[in-house]
């Protein structure tokens, strides 16, 4: 068995896609993953071995034990692969390691509000992604738009939550995910026009926020929540872990994937969109050029970011809520479950490179 070591900035767990990636490969390879720790609840999964660094010290410091960190367990661990979910200075390691095997992952481009910031921060993720021969990335889309030709496909996923036929009596709205940089504010408005003109509508709607953010984003809400009387109608959970997720989406009868519309965000596909369809859930989705490729009538309604969007969204939605199917919705997008993607796209691959670096060595 290969000795496999993933290294992320998130702590353990915390970053769906590099976890589940483990979790999912944890009978074929020895893996090891190595993160920050943020303080926040250790994750144990049997079979993958986890080392943490505290994060002491300001951002320069920071950066540079995590590294050195990282350089000594490469140095150390006598690991066959290297799986970098890309930040930056990990060209470093490259530097440093150049007998070693590694995959740069990229999981997102830059995603502040402040597009000078962005643009420097992605000719940075450039210039060091070309300096690894292997690299993965999550959509073409965003391959294109950092100007990549060369790179292998490993597709965002999800987890499918629940297996059965869902009765859609009642409008129960469900989102998950990160309220940062993500305006659900306007959602929120949309929805409270939607019920301020058809209060005499059936079904009942709720809805369900899972997530938080770093800034005020969640006591907003709150705010908005009580001072429009939504009480019984909204609440929020704060953060819930991946794997404690199935409760709330077994309530659910809709999922909503509201991601602004933004250069930063279009080619993005949200981990959200393929968790409500896996799980048989018509969405609600903002018409990014991701979303847009999996939401059909047959899953869904696309819309815009603005509360009028919103509004009549969830009004053609909920008209024919009683027209969906679940096991029709999850046919959408089987083979983008976490458990298919790491079986049958990133474990060849990375045997993939292990035979390509067995060949070069045994040439050299």
């Amino acid at each position: 068995m290969k000795n496999l070591l993933i290294v992320t900035k998130s702590q353990y767990g915390y970053h769906v896609d590099p976890y589940k990636f483990g979790y999912y490969l944890k009978n074929d390879f020895r893996i090891t993953h190595l993160s920050w720790d943020f303080g926040l609840p250790k994750i144990v999964v049997p079979g993958v071995r986890t080392k943490y660094l505290a994060r002491k010290g300001n951002k320069l410091i920071r950066w540079y034990r995590f590294l050195k960190k990282i350089n000594m367990e490469i140095g150390s661990g006598n690991y066959d692969l290297v799986f970098l979910v890309y930040f930056p200075g990990c060209t470093f390691l490259r530097w440093q390691n150049p007998q070693q095997t590694f995959n740069l992952d990229i999981r997102t481009a830059t995603d502040t509000d402040k597009a000078l910031i962005n643009l420097v921060k992605d000719k940075l993720l450039k210039w060091e992604a070309v300096r690894f021969p292997h690299l993965s990335i999550l959509s073409h889309g965003l391959a294109n738009k950092l100007g990549f030709t060369k790179y292998h496909f490993l597709p965002l996923g999800g987890e499918k939550f629940c297996s059965g036929n869902k009765s859609f009596n009642h409008a129960n709205l469900l989102y998950v995910g990160t309220l940062e940089n993500r305006n659900l504010l306007v959602f929120i408005r949309g929805l409270y026009r939607y019920m301020s003109d058809n209060k005499l509508v059936k079904p009942p709607i709720t809805l369900t926020i899972i997530g938080d953010g770093p800034g005020n984003e969640r006591t907003e809400i709150e705010d908005y929540i009580q001072s429009h009387g939504l009480e019984n109608v909204i609440r929020t959970t704060g953060y819930v872990h991946n794997d404690q997720l199935s409760g709330y989406f077994e309530e659910a009868t809709i999922g909503i994937s509201y991601v602004p519309i933004t250069p930063y965000y279009t080619h993005q596909p949200p981990t959200k969109t393929y968790e409500y369809l896996l799980s048989g859930l018509p969405v609600l989705a903002t018409a990014t050029v991701e979303n847009a490729k999996i939401i059909t009538d047959i899953s869904g309604e696309l819309i815009q970011d603005d509360e009028a969007s919103v509004a009549r969204g969830l009004e053609k939605l909920i008209q024919r809520l009683n027209e969906f199917d679940s096991e029709k919705i999850r046919r959408v997008c089987n083979d983008y479950s976490w458990q298919y993607i790491a079986r049958n796209n990133l474990a060849p691959y990375l045997e993939s490179l292990l035979l390509s670096h067995r060949i070069s060595y045994q040439v050299g």
